[in-house]
C-alpha cells in the first residue's frame, strides 16, 4: 500500500512538472515575439520594415494583410507594375517567418513601340493576401530604394 501511494505521489509531482513545463513553453514564444523584432538580423542592401498589427477579435478568420511596395524605376510604356520577387523565409532557430522583397532584373515585358522615351516612373507591387496575426510582428526586408506599406482587408459587414 505504501509503494502504491508513493508511486501515485511521484506521478502527481511529475505530472505537475510536466504541466508547468508545457504551460511555460506554450507562453514563451508569445512573450518573446510580441512587439519584438530584434531577433531578425539586418541584411546589407535591404531595409527591415516591421509592422505590428492591431489585435482584432477572430482576426485569423476576418482579416488579411497585403504588402504594397513602391519604387521609382526608369521604364517605358511596356512596364505597368513593379517587377518584384516576394519570398517567404524562416528565421533559423526561431521558426518565425519573414519576407524578402527584391526587384527583378529579368522580367517579361511587352514589346510595344512607345511614343515616349523611358522615364522615371513610380511603380507599385501588391503581394498576395497574407494571414493576419497580431501576436507576431510582420517583418519585411526590402531593397533600400523600395518603400513598403500595407493594407488590411476585411469582409464587408
Amino acid at each position: 500500500m505504501m509503494v502504491k501511494l508513493d508511486s501515485v505521489k511521484i506521478i502527481g509531482i511529475t505530472m505537475k512538472k510536466t504541466l508547468l513545463t508545457a504551460a511555460l513553453l506554450c507562453s514563451a514564444p508569445h512573450v518573446m515575439a510580441s512587439g519584438n523584432a530584434d531577433m531578425f538580423p539586418e541584411m546589407p542592401g535591404f531595409t527591415k520594415h516591421v509592422i505590428q498589427l492591431d489585435e482584432v477579435d477572430n482576426e485569423s478568420q476576418t482579416r488579411r494583410v497585403q504588402i504594397i511596395a513602391d519604387s521609382v524605376m526608369k521604364v517605358d510604356c511596356n512596364i505597368k507594375a513593379l517587377p518584384m520577387d516576394f519570398e517567404r523565409r524562416s528565421l533559423e532557430g526561431w521558426g518565425y517567418s519573414y519576407y524578402v522583397m527584391k526587384k527583378q532584373t529579368n522580367y517579361a515585358s511587352t514589346m510595344m513601340a512607345c511614343e515616349k522615351e523611358a522615364a522615371d516612373t513610380n511603380l507599385q507591387f501588391h503581394s498576395d493576401l497574407l494571414r493576419y496575426n497580431s501576436k507576431l510582428p510582420l517583418v519585411i526586408y526590402a531593397e533600400d530604394d523600395v518603400d513598403v506599406d500595407y493594407s488590411v482587408w476585411a469582409p464587408m459587414q
